[in-house]
């Protein structure tokens, strides 16, 4: 019986797990990466979309880790450490993301921060790292480390399994290799990322999937002004019905957009900083330099922080810092006035953004409809005054969360893309920023040979600035090349951005992509020309959601010479004939529908949306497209509908080319480097986890340890133990919390806390159990007592009667009165030893054996009264029985009352636990 409850209960335990798993599965979230604090949303089965509360049930939580002494604290646990460990405390660096040391954004971070240490030589030199306990981390590992956290409390919060799916926000201004980093750290957190999404997409997103049945037909335009702690974006959207199908449905379009990726509420208040620490030393004119002692220096950056919002509201404020620098407390006061004249060379930037949107736009101010406020910088008064004289009269709305909008709209987003849920269609619509062309060199060859004379270098635009993502796949054909080569994607002219922000761009600018394309030579060498003619390389690409270009596939199309080519020869004529000019881009057309040249075997061709493989070896900066495959389809055509037979014709020969990618002016992690921090993380993970549990048992050990002392003190507790084994008792308490207090050290194995707590634990078990045999136990005896005496009765019914007109068969009443004779011989037993015995003896015996004992004689008591005869004429049976009936009824109810409350007041601590796993596995599986 007991391995049979065993089972169960471990099928439910498994049953609970798949489900928590299955709910991980088709759970979805999303991240907010903001530069000071992260936002989590959630969406699962059963429960609506949702922002997720941190450990500490907060619902933003700060973008930074530390890491010492190989441990990692993340979130407002790191924030408690910065003023103390300023220079392990790292944040605020999304900026610096597929950036190297000569980037202008490296140089702005380095002047705020001023205490980090950096590490030029690792092996991934291109990156920025940063030097940590004489280990090296890059920013994208640091990043991984803060979405894999941020994925760990969202479990937790959720309490699923495993969260995979993510949609993660982003600055619009990032380039493609920025993106691809972004993605890149979030695999090695463990995410899938279903999108990388705009941030005041997002937020208008969301304000468009609350106000669904408000657009209609005609456009309606909002711009979000959001400020916040590191830059400035506006953006500008329009919403409106348009035909999908057969019904419509809303669309939100970004017509333009701008932005200040330096101008935000972290500039103002490191000038406000900066203005304390000169008023301090100014009135209290200490020794040294404030900027000599980076404590120092942190206290008044955090004092800064608070101090601009305070003045947000107040028109002066004062700033006290306690022990602010050589044990002087500051009390310095600042006026709105102050502040204001600190920022007012910032002014005139505050409404570029507005007016950069409307000239992409090309609309003007009048023609947007709304116009709101995000960001915790646009609490500034001196930002609303002034972006209020760039908008003129129009009203400053303030209808978004500010902290939550982004989030929620990225979040239904993730529901609307994860395979979990159905969600109303709300299409999105993305405007490119950086047009993107296509660099190679063509081969010029002599007509009458074909030998290569000369080389000539072309330019061909391949996604125009100003248009609309996720584009439709663009191919361009190479008919020059025969042998291995590659094309460079670069940036092409940008309008439409000003002059610093092209500056702010650097490097990432002069080359986007250099793509290797390899396997041709090979390709050729395995044809013979006097099988198939080589027609050309086709090479397709796309910008997908996430805003990343994906080179979807390299292919040489060979045309056989045998059988029938008539059609197939001008179709390749037709594409690669010298009336189209070689790498001239041109539109895919729609799966399904493709050109008999340009089909493919479909497990060949790769999914648009999918991110490129990468190759094993680790290769800095590269990305691989996929290995060569080669593969021929075949396809049936007929000459009429009314032929039987069809005839099959010979279709072109496609060989897969392999491609690499390659980020010259960009660090993006390739697979091997995300197969190697996840490895380091999940290092770290274990040696946490450890240390967990290692303080876990040291807890718990010092508060067991003095509860002992309690005990002891305590007559209820030292009536029920013998002197002997108390002063033993003792002994070990006061060793115990002495060696707790002297003797425990950072390399103190979590075993000797276990031993020590078994040791106390045995103790005090044996005590417990022998209170409960002086107080629980004689209870519940009598309990037994009762309901036996009352059980015996029953065997007797109907004694007195015929055989054949007995209520029960004689060998059933016999079997019952066994069973009960022994029970009551146990029972005696029992009660003699209850009786006789003293407060500190021991008995292998407790409250639950009569709680079994009392449960199967229910148990038995059923089953007899099952084997009840069915009586026709009970009358009869009682007047030739001398039955009273009354008497037996009532003796039945009576029995049957008693039966149930005994054994729900018997069986109701012991079903407790078992009940409340019950229902936590039944609230899963809902």
């Amino acid at each position: 019986m007991r391995i049979r409850w065993v089972n169960m209960l471990a099928v439910m335990l498994f049953s609970s797990l798949l489900a928590s798993i299955a709910e991980g599965q088709l759970a979805a979230m999303t991240i907010d990466l903001g530069t000071q604090f992260l936002k989590i949303g959630i969406v699962k089965p059963g429960i609506p979309m949702d922002i997720a509360l941190n450990t500490e049930s907060r619902r933003k939580t700060p973008n930074v880790v530390m890491i010492q002494d190989g441990h990692r604290t993340f979130a407002d646990a790191a924030i408690g450490m910065q003023v103390r460990y300023p220079h392990l405390v790292h944040g605020q660096f999304n900026d610096l993301v597929a950036k190297s040391y000569d980037h202008p954004s490296f140089e702005l971070f380095k002047q705020r921060n001023s205490f980090y240490e950096f590490d030029e030589t690792p092996r991934n030199a291109s990156s920025i790292n940063f030097k940590l306990g004489g280990e090296s981390y890059s920013v994208e590992a640091l990043t991984a480390m803060i979405l894999a956290n941020a994925k760990k409390f969202t479990e937790e919060y959720a309490q699923v399994a495993d969260i995979k799916d993510v949609v993660i926000t982003v600055p619009v201004y990032f380039t493609p290799a920025e993106r691809l980093a972004v993605e890149r750290a979030a695999q090695m957190a463990g995410f899938t990322v279903l999108q990388l999404m705009n941030d005041g997409t997002a937020a208008a997103l969301s304000h468009g999937i609350f106000r669904r049945k408000e657009i209609t037909e005609k456009p309606q335009r909002l711009m979000i002004y959001d400020m916040g702690a590191a830059k400035t974006t506006a953006t500008i959207v329009e919403f409106k019905l348009v035909k999908e199908k057969y019904e419509k449905q809303p669309k939100m379009t970004v017509l333009g957009v701008g932005y200040d990726r330096t101008l935000g509420g972290i500039e103002m208040t490191n000038r406000l900083r900066d203005y304390l620490i000169e008023l301090f030393e100014k009135t209290y004119k200490p020794k040294t330099k404030v900027n000599t002692n980076r404590r120092a220096f942190s206290k008044f950056a955090k004092e800064a922080e608070r101090l601009k919002q305070v003045l947000s509201a107040n028109a002066e404020h004062f700033a006290q810092i306690e022990s602010a620098h050589e044990d002087i407390d500051a009390k310095l006061k600042v006026t709105r006035e102050d502040f204001n004249r600190l920022i007012v060379d910032l002014e005139p930037r505050f409404g570029e953004p507005i007016e950069q949107a409307l000239r992409m736009a090309q609309i003007p101010i009048d023609d947007i409809d709304q116009f709101v406020l995000m960001g915790a910088g646009t609490r500034v008064p001196k930002v609303q005054e002034n972006v209020q004289k760039t908008i003129g009269t129009k009203e400053i709305g303030k209808f978004l969360n500010t902290d939550e909008a982004t989030a929620m709209g990225a979040l239904f987003q993730a529901a609307h893309l994860s395979k979990g849920f159905k969600v109303k269609p709300f299409n999105v619509e993305e405007k490119l920023l950086f047009p993107v062309e296509v660099h190679f060199v063509s081969k010029v060859k002599d007509e009458k040979t074909g030998d290569v004379v000369g080389e000539k270098n072309v330019v061909k635009t391949l996604f125009a600035a100003n248009s609309l993502y996720p584009t439709t796949p663009k191919t361009i054909s190479l008919t020059s090349y025969s042998d291995d080569f590659s094309i460079a994607l670069k940036y092409g002219t940008i309008e439409s951005l000003t002059k610093k922000q092209v500056q702010e761009i650097g490097s990432l600018l002069d080359n986007l992509i250099d793509v290797e394309i390899s396997g041709l030579s090979d390709a050729l060498k395995n044809r013979s020309s006097e099988e198939s003619e080589f027609k050309g390389v086709k090479v397709s690409f796309v910008i997908d959601a996430s805003g990343i270009i994906r080179i979807r596939r390299g292919e040489a199309l060979f045309e056989p010479k045998s059988g029938i080519v008539g059609s197939i020869a001008s179709t390749l004529s037709g594409l690669f004939s010298s009336k189209t000019e070689e790498g001239e881009p041109q539109a895919d057309e729609p799966t399904g529908s493709a050109s008999s040249d340009e089909k493919v075997d479909e497990k060949e061709a790769p999914k648009v949306e999918e991110p490129t493989p990468e190759p094993e070896a680790p290769v800095n900066g590269t990305s691989e497209e996929g290995p060569k495959v080669n593969g021929t389809e075949e396809t049936s055509s007929s000459v009429n509908k009314t032929e039987v037979k069809e005839k099959k014709k010979e279709l072109p020969s496609v060989v897969r080319l392999r491609i690499i990618n390659k980020y010259p002016s960009a660090y993006v992690p390739n697979r091997y480097d995300v197969q190697e921090e996840k490895r380091r993380m999940e290092a770290f993970a274990e040696k946490e986890r450890l240390a967990a549990e290692r303080a876990a048992a040291e807890n718990e050990l010092e508060s067991f340890s003095f509860e002992c002392s309690q005990y002891l003190e305590e007559s209820e507790f030292t009536d029920f133990i013998a002197e002997e084994e108390k002063q033993k008792f003792e002994e070990s308490v006061k060793r115990i919390r002495a060696w707790l207090e002297d003797d425990v050290t950072k390399d103190t194995p979590t075993k000797e806390f276990t031993d020590n707590l078994i040791e106390l634990k045995n103790v005090v078990r044996s005590v417990k159990r022998r209170q409960e045999l002086d107080t629980i136990v004689p209870e519940k005896l009598k309990n037994l007592e009762t309901l036996l005496d009352t059980t015996l009765s029953l065997t007797t019914l109907g004694n007195n009667v015929e055989e054949d007109k007995a209520l029960f068969k004689k060998e059933d009443r016999d079997a019952l009165k066994t069973k009960l004779d022994k029970l009551k011989s146990w029972v005696e037993d029992v009660r003699k030893h209850l009786d006789t015995k003293k407060k500190t003896d021991d008995f292998n015996f407790t409250g639950k054996d009569i709680d079994t004992k009392i449960k199967n004689l229910n148990r038995e008591v059923d089953r007899f009264m099952k084997k009840m005869k069915k009586i026709t004429t009970l009358e009869d049976f009682a007047k030739d029985g001398k039955i009273d009936i009354d008497e037996i009824v009532a003796e039945a109810e009576k029995k049957k009352s008693s039966n149930k409350k005994e054994s729900k007041k018997n069986e109701t601590t012991e079903k407790t636990e078992t009940n409340e796993e019950s229902d936590s596995s039944k609230k899963t599986e809902l």
